[in-house]
């Protein structure tokens, strides 16, 4: 199964904590199943949102991290586009 975070991307999360789980996969197939129905879930005292695509959930703070990391590289491409 194919994971909403890549192999960079984990690598460049790793100064948050540990404390939780970055990511847990197999939703839809274990306990946390309702995570499904409510669109995230709260495990070890951290918030995650659900990803419907790789059913998995993914901690909220690692997410914002791995959003802002790929809105820069987004942008840097861009720039990087439009110089001649």
């Amino acid at each position: 199964m194919e994971s909403y975070l890549t192999e960079a991307e984990l690598a460049s999360i790793q100064h948050l904590h540990k404390r939780a789980p970055f990511v847990v996969q197999g939703i839809s197939h274990g306990m946390f199943s309702i995570a499904r129905h409510y669109g995230g879930m709260t495990f070890q005292g951290e918030s995650y949102a659900y990803n419907p695509p790789t059913d998995e959930c993914i901690r909220n703070d690692v997410l914002l991290a791995v959003e802002k990391l790929r809105r820069k590289d987004d942008l840097a491409a861009l720039e990087q586009k439009e110089q001649p």
